[in-house]
């Protein structure tokens, strides 16, 4: 009696740890990276072979939050994968333990310890730590007297794009961050001197194990949004004889129709006469309200440039949906929201 009781418990103490080992086997990693750098995003990978795992919820102890809620998910047969992007923000990252709860049934995984690492110093590093960046387009445009704006789209792979920083730049910014899985898109708004021709910057790809130099040339487009305008035609050495020419062209084609009685003469007067108030016309006149952000672009989300510190009246140089574009002091021009115009 005694030996089938032995044999019994055996029995159930087989029976438990097989059970405990479909239970650790139903949810497991797929990939932890070995080391990271520091302001990484990287991705930590969970396999799990159970047929029907739609309801699935993972937990990271230690306030470790992953940068999209949401994991990518791939299925392959039998087997889903779901990958979540984390960054580093600390010398050694440590999750103390994962909790994967599978159609109701909670499942407790060990934790990991990545150690973060620097990058050695270089010059033209931007801050980006991504692999596969890629520039896809830019447009460079006026930005005040003494410097030129350039307007980067970007887009990178396991990317800290939002870190993004050129050291010789005079103002900069990051709009319309998007986040889709492991891919990365960003606008980068630049100011950089006048005189300069050329941007380079580095960035440190994770698949090259290597910093990857990226080229953007610098030459002004005409019909850019943030373009300047001529805001001083009286400037112009050849301006007052244009101006008196026009004046005298359009009394003489007068005088020649009072004297031949020749429409012909008539209508080159009213051309002229025409072109003159078209280009001599005052221009409009706006005023804007103290506080006011002055916009690079003609964007609500743009980034600003500056606030006005006084309440000043400008000329309007362009109109673009609602906003208009302004000159401020030291004639820096950007673009002011409708709602920032005062009423009175």
């Amino acid at each position: 009696m005694q030996h089938y009781k032995s044999y019994i418990f055996t029995l159930i103490a087989l029976f438990v740890a097989f059970t405990n080992i479909l239970l650790a086997n139903e949810v497991e990693y797929s990939y932890v990276p070995k080391k990271v750098y520091e302001k990484q995003v990287f991705p930590i990978s969970f396999l799990t072979t159970t047929a029907h795992s739609k309801n699935i919820k993972f937990h990271f102890e230690g306030n470790k939050v992953p940068v999209l809620k949401q994991p990518v998910i791939i299925r392959n047969g039998s087997k889903t994968f779901y990958t979540f992007y984390f960054k580093t923000t600390e010398i050694l990252f440590k999750i103390p333990k994962v909790t994967v709860i599978v159609n109701g049934k909670k499942e407790v995984l060990n934790g990991v310890k990545i150690p973060v690492r620097e990058l050695p110093q270089r010059d033209n590093f931007s801050g980006v730590i991504a692999s596969g960046l890629k520039i896809k387009n830019h447009q460079v445009s006026v930005y005040d007297e003494n410097s030129n704006l350039i307007a980067i789209s970007i887009e990178a792979h396991d990317a800290n794009l939002e870190d993004i920083y050129v050291p010789s730049a005079l103002k900069d910014g990051v709009e319309n961050a998007k986040r889709t899985g492991s891919k990365m898109e960003i606008h980068y708004y630049i100011v950089l001197p006048a005189d300069q021709t050329s941007l380079t910057f580095s960035y440190f790809d994770t698949i090259k194990q290597t910093f990857v130099n990226k080229f953007v040339p610098i030459k002004v487009h005409d019909g850019s949004v943030a373009a300047q305008t001529d805001l001083n035609p009286k400037d112009d050495s050849f301006e007052a004889l244009k101006k008196y020419t026009l004046i005298i062209l359009a009394i003489l084609f007068l005088l020649l129709f009072l004297w031949k009685k020749d429409f012909f003469y008539l209508i080159l007067s009213v051309i002229s006469a025409a072109i003159l108030l078209t280009f001599y016309t005052a221009l409009t006149k706006v005023c804007i309200k103290e506080g006011s952000p002055l916009y690079i672009v003609p964007a609500s989300n743009s980034t600003t440039s500056i606030h006005v510190d006084r309440r000043f009246t400008t000329t309007k140089l362009a109109e673009r949906n609602d906003f208009v574009k302004v000159e401020y002091k030291n004639g820096i021009v950007g673009w002011i929201k409708h709602e920032d115009l005062c009423k009175n």
